[in-house]
């Protein structure tokens, strides 16, 4: 089976240095014009089953233009939605710094485990994504699955086997996509293609 894992075209957060999380910030001309060349790419995959999208508008709006340029069913899933960032959703790094540093600094420490307040911490994203993965496993159908680059390397470091810390590692940008092959319980990364 196949995961195609999509990011979300690039938004007014991205360019501005937002931690945007579950806070809906809209595409930018830029990144609506990058959805459409990662749709057209995307007609390669003709085996594709079906397509997964959080709920969050940004996400949403690519599911919806590689929905019409492959003819696949789009079917929301919440917990795809990108970590929830707490008191950081929404602000720009330098306010974060100044006006929450405590929990800025101790979640550069421990990033893995310090749970922002009023969000979440990596285990509990690691935790709704692994079980999202293993039910696709069980249903053994290939799917495009647009989303958000935390969940993109959250979802990776799972599929490859590896471990949270080793997810830095690869980065997908705006309405780039990874194609993951696996069989056997065992993923192969197969291509990390960036559209725009």
């Amino acid at each position: 089976m196949k995961f195609i894992l999509v990011r979300h075209g690039e938004t007014e957060a991205n360019i501005g240095g937002i931690y945007s999380g579950w806070t809906d910030f809209p595409l930018t001309e830029k990144g609506n014009k990058d959805i459409q060349a990662t749709a057209r790419a995307l007609k390669r995959y003709a085996d594709i089953d079906i397509i997964y999208s959080s709920p969050l508008n940004r996400a949403l709006s690519t599911a919806k233009a590689i929905s019409a340029a492959i003819n696949k069913e789009i079917q929301v899933v919440p917990n795809l939605k990108e970590m929830n960032f707490g008191i950081f959703d929404g602000k720009e790094r330098e306010y974060i710094q100044k006006n929450h540093s405590s929990e800025w600094d101790s979640w550069l420490k421990d990033y893995v485990n310090y749970r922002i307040p009023q969000g979440e911490n990596l285990l509990d994203v690691y935790d709704r994504i692994v079980d999202f993965i293993e039910m696709l496993i069980e249903k053994d159908k290939s799917c495009i699955i647009v989303t958000h680059g935390g969940i993109i390397q959250t979802m990776i470091t799972h599929l490859l086997d590896l471990g949270l810390d080793k997810m830095w590692h690869f980065q997908c940008l705006p309405a780039g996509y990874v194609e993951i092959e696996y069989v056997d319980n065992f993923g192969y990364l197969r291509r990390l293609e960036h559209c725009n």
